[in-house]
């Protein structure tokens, strides 16, 4: 008797739940209702009518979608079926560094420490990555192919620019030429890594397919900034057509300047720097409906008409006319960056400060606030909530479920 109270308890305090939330998100709560596959089987399955499936990450540094990330890469149908990454993070010069150590089976995890620490100390074009979660990713592939036999074993392939040589860290001047003529063609660069290196394939393995991690708009599809520069998503896009596919991760949107400070907005709403996509009604759909890991097409969703509000500026654009597709992994509040790595950069203090510095010097940044101290910092692991205005997300989220 008393398991069923508690049942019809829980079933009318969730029936009441629903009746009061804005009748402007049934039609997202109906579709979501009816959808049941996995973030994880949803990216998975894409594999199937896809040959290249980028997904779009959260900030760099937030962490439990790399726990999304390796569930993909580690699966049994991912080991046989496609066995290849491809990442933003991580200059080209460091590529054979980064595979000769997810592809070495270590004696002790000390030697393995002191090698992925002393590869990740280096694995950016210019200064220093300090993302806990790519390090991480790098030790479990590591971990995972020790385990796996050779046709099964995952390539990571590190794709951004290259790193300055001598003569261009030899000053500002020529540092500042490195940005200009390498630097500022970064996405063409990248793509043309990620081309060559997965036409390839095609001659030397039985796997044919492969994972792209890209951050914000390096994976659209479409090109949004006046400047008109191609994203990665665009060069891959127009490259392989219908063996093209993106995928959004649930994350926040960053709001215009012209935005932030709005007078007519709710007062807990003024001075955002980021917001939630629809004003919060994603969100709030996801939590009526009671999903917090799941994944579908844009195409024929309510999702997918929506106007693309991840860019910071106004464009013609509906979400399914810049990505494939969604998935929704955890709600907001539990996402959590997280920053540094033990001992990254200990005895390399000096080396690391000087080049920062004239990283500064060279984009005419301010350097007064760089330290020995504050270079430091990254040798020491901190979390925190990746979202400065969590707070006012909550409120925008819950404004459309009768709170």
């Amino acid at each position: 008797m008393k398991n069923t109270i508690l049942a019809l308890s829980v079933f009318l305090s969730g029936l009441f739940f629903a009746q009061n939330h804005s009748p402007e998100l049934t039609k997202y709560v109906d579709f979501l209702d009816r959808q049941n596959v996995s973030a994880k089987d949803y990216v998975l399955g894409l594999f199937q009518k896809y040959d290249i499936v980028v997904l779009c990450e959260r900030h760099h540094g937030e962490m439990t979608q790399y726990d999304l990330i390796y569930d993909i890469t580690s699966s049994p149908y991912f080991e046989k079926n496609v066995g290849n990454i491809f990442t933003e993070v991580g200059s080209i010069s460091s590529r054979e560094n980064v595979q000769n150590f997810i592809h070495t089976k270590f004696n002790n995890g000390e030697e393995k420490t002191r090698q992925q620490t002393d590869m990740y100390r280096n694995i950016f074009p210019y200064g220093i990555w300090e993302k806990t979660n790519f390090y991480d990713f790098f030790g479990k592939l590591n971990t995972l192919n020790s385990k796996l036999n050779k046709s099964k074993k995952i390539n990571l392939f590190v794709t951004d620019i290259r790193k300055p040589d001598e003569n261009e860290w030899s000053s500002a001047k020529n540092l500042n030429k490195y940005f200009i003529e390498v630097a500022a063609k970064r996405d063409s660069i990248i793509a043309q890594n990620v081309i060559k290196t997965f036409d390839s394939l095609k001659h030397s393995s039985d796997r044919k397919k492969a994972l792209v991690i890209m951050n914000y708009r390096h994976a659209f599809s479409k090109t949004l900034g006046g400047d008109k520069i191609l994203n990665v998503g665009d060069y891959l896009s127009q490259y392989y057509g219908e063996r093209f596919a993106n995928v959004l991760i649930n994350s926040s949107v960053l709001l215009p300047e012209v935005l932030k400070n709005e007078e007519n907005k709710p007062k807990a709403f003024q001075g955002m720097q980021e917001s939630l996509a629809q004003g919060g009604k994603w969100d709030a759909a996801f939590k009526v409906a009671g999903k917090e890991n799941l994944g579908f097409d844009f195409q024929n969703s309510p999702f997918g008409k929506d106007d693309f509000d991840k860019w910071v500026n106004q464009n013609p654009y509906n979400y399914q006319d810049i990505f494939t597709g969604f998935v929704f992994y955890l709600p907001i509040e539990k996402h959590m960056d997280s920053f540094g790595v033990k001992d990254l950069v200990k005895g390399y203090e000096e080396e690391v400060y000087k080049k920062q510095v004239l990283v500064y010097q060279s984009l005419g940044a301010d350097t007064s606030s760089m330290s020995i101290e504050t270079v430091q910092e990254v040798s020491e692991v901190q979390t925190e909530k990746p979202y400065e205005d969590l707070d006012k997300m909550l409120i925008m989220r819950d404004q459309w479920l009768g709170k």
